[in-house]
């Protein structure tokens, strides 16, 4: 994937996400576990800074891709936001 398919730009760039940690396991069991996630996002702009993002809500798997490269999978993926009260 070269660059030009993975970052975006203009109002998108706040999802050009680098990693996704999760950490600190709240819990675990045989399909899941949750805890505590932190999200690297590669925000920089003309002002340096993005707004702050707000990953409240779903990230749904809609795709799954097998590379060719050892450990390496290419995820489709929506986000349902949750809405602010």
């Amino acid at each position: 994937m070269n660059n030009k398919e993975k970052y975006l730009e203009d109002t998108d760039i706040i999802l050009n996400l680098n990693e996704i940690t999760i950490h600190d396991l709240d819990s675990f069991y045989s399909s899941g576990c949750s805890g505590r996630v932190t999200f690297d996002i590669n925000c920089r702009t003309e002002h340096g800074y993005c707004e702050d993002p707000r990953f409240l809500g779903k990230i749904k798997i809609l795709e799954t891709k097998k590379c060719k490269e050892e450990g390496i999978y290419l995820l489709k993926v929506k986000f349902e936001k949750e809405e602010d009260d």
